[in-house]
């Protein structure tokens, strides 16, 4: 029921209950990479359907709540830093993610020091 993304290696990164723009993989809930994501137990959030949509409507608003965010913070009504730091730290472990699953790393630091 899930479509996957891999990284370099053919390892599942990723798990998507729709296919994505650059997700078209689809693989049964008992196929063996499915269940070595999921440590030999497949959730139960793949073998319902109320609950597949509410998980991809999660997944959605996940994002809205990123990109408004970046709007916030773009307009100057908030700051980075007004944010806790915990959030913080989701937000740039996101963007790590983000950057390492498009093959780029844009919050790595450069050779020369600079951001």
């Amino acid at each position: 029921m899930p479509y996957v993304s891999r990284d370099a290696a053919g390892l599942i990164t990723g798990i998507f209950l729709r296919p994505q723009s650059n997700v078209t993989e689809f693989l049964p809930n008992d196929h063996a990479d499915i269940l070595r994501f999921f440590g030999g137990v497949v959730p139960q959030v793949l073998t319902n359907d109320a609950l597949i949509d509410l998980t991809q409507s999660d997944i959605d608003f996940i994002r809205v709540i990123e990109d408004l965010i970046d709007v916030l913070i773009d307009k100057n009504v908030i700051t980075f830093t007004d944010l806790p730091s915990k959030v913080r730290e989701k937000i740039v472990n996101r963007l790590d993610a983000r950057g390492r699953l498009a093959g780029t790393n844009d919050i790595v630091v450069s050779d020369n020091g600079i951001l």
